[in-house]
């Protein structure tokens, strides 16, 4: 299938007749005339970019002989916005990754992050996101699905992300097939335990089957990030490629930014069993009205110098200010709290009125943060109930996390001093509470300690 973004075809500007063609007598200036015309023909058009890939609803799609989907109409607009042309063949999953191995095809989609192929391509920022869950007919605890220790009979879709990465964390896979529909009948006649799958990618095709098809028993494992593999040949070729390419992404991919609502209560409810209290710890309130005294009349023009010193000290070795901040009592506490999440927590930072950091777990990348969401629909609420912000990708990390915002009160007069913002891995979050289990059993310590 071949794309055209359409052709931009240069043309000779009307200034160009400023100096018209009778005055050029003498044969440098028609020379030069003559490089003045070619400068504007059209360049050669650069070679489309050739992509691989399988049919995986909802992302890829065949109607009719068209190719259509989620992750089709977000690489559409990406080579739009690049004026780009691109080209698109439908393989088997395995022989869509192998054509760019062998370097006859120079990308393949849509693709979570496999070990063996990062020794051929580099994977782009996520065009989607899927939500991968174990599913089974027989109640077994989700501790005992990867732990191997029951014999338990695993089915997997062949060549499928979901096999690939089994096969990296040492799962052995019973059976293999070719279609979600066949993991299904071999579950449903007793023949495998279990199987992994995208939960959009699995209700898509129960849509077309009888009800008591449907697996009696799911449970969450993992948020997975689906992207384009882009051959090692290629960028070596177009280095600016990837950059260009990823920058477009968030601007033609909109939905990918959101939590369903019995997501974000289960997050809320993580939240408020284990961190609201921390914004009533008299040692948290302590830090905020002193750095709120110690900036009592501070100027925009002062907030914007401290800022732009904070951003310029993350590229130096000397950090005076970065670590006047990550050397205080309550940023140890809360580097602390962090280390004992088992990196269920992104970051914590904690604010003055102004927004400015008092206390952070890790160096952020900023020092105010007053003109930012996750501190303004706090600090600004009529209300004290935390706010939740949209779901987020690292980019560092390939993790998606949330921010949690609350207001810090001053217990007195009730007014609100600062605010406290603390980010969760949503996968981790939603895994810990669909087994049920705390992520830390421990009891907050004194923080000047």
């Amino acid at each position: 299938m071949m794309r055209n973004p359409g052709n931009r075809l240069c043309s000779i500007n009307n200034d160009l007749s400023v100096t018209p063609c009778s005055t050029l007598v003498t044969v440098m200036r028609s020379w030069l005339f003559v490089l003045s015309l070619l400068a504007c023909l059209p360049l050669a058009a650069a070679e489309p970019v050739r992509l691989t890939t399988d049919i995986m609803p909802p992302y890829q799609v065949r109607e009719g002989d068209q190719l259509a989907g989620s992750s089709v109409d977000a690489l559409d607009c990406i080579f739009r916005a690049l004026e780009r042309n691109y080209e698109i063949r439908v393989f088997p999953w395995e022989r869509a990754m192998h054509e760019v191995a062998a370097q006859r095809a120079d990308a393949f989609f849509s693709a979570t992050r496999m070990a063996r192929a990062n020794h051929f391509a580099t994977l782009s920022a996520p065009l989607a996101l899927e939500k991968w869950y174990w599913y089974s007919n027989v109640p077994v605890a989700p501790r005992h699905l990867l732990s191997g220790s029951q014999p338990l009979r695993i089915g997997g879709l062949r060549g499928s992300n979901q096999v690939a990465w089994l096969h990296e964390h040492g799962v052995k896979i019973t059976v293999q097939v070719n279609t979600t529909r066949q993991l299904l009948q071999l579950l449903a006649a007793g023949r495998i335990d279990a199987f992994v799958a995208d939960q959009s990618t699995l209700n898509i095709e129960l849509t077309h089957l009888p009800t008591d098809m449907r697996p009696a028993h799911e449970h969450f494992l993992q948020y997975s990030t689906l992207g384009v593999y882009f051959g090692h040949h290629f960028l070596q070729q177009e280095t600016d490629f990837l950059p260009l390419f990823n920058a477009e992404i968030h601007g033609c991919i909109g939905e990918i930014n959101s939590l369903s609502p019995e997501e974000r209560q289960h997050i809320a409810r993580q939240f408020a069993q284990h961190f609201a209290h921390w914004v009533e710890l008299p040692d948290i309130i302590a830090a905020v009205q002193a750095q709120n005294s110690q900036h009592e009349g501070i100027s925009q023009t002062d907030i914007n110098r401290l800022d732009q010193q904070w951003m310029n000290e993350t590229a130096l070795r000397e950090q005076p200010l970065i670590q006047s901040v990550l050397e205080r009592p309550l940023s140890r506490w809360l580097q602390t709290r962090q280390g004992l999440s088992a990196r269920l927590i992104s970051e914590i930072i904690i604010t003055d009125r102004h927004g400015l950091n008092v206390a952070v777990s890790e160096i952020t990348t900023d020092y105010w943060q007053g003109d930012e969401a996750k501190f303004q629909r706090a600090f600004f609420s009529k209300d004290s109930r935390p706010f939740l912000g949209v779901l987020e990708y690292d980019q560092s990390s390939q993790r998606y996390h949330v921010h949690f915002s609350s207001q810090i009160l001053d217990p007195q007069s009730g007014e609100v001093i600062g605010v406290m913002v603390i980010g969760l891995d949503i996968g981790k979050a939603l895994r810990q509470l669909n087994q049920n289990r705390s992520w830390t059993g421990t009891v907050d310590h004194a923080i000047s300690r």
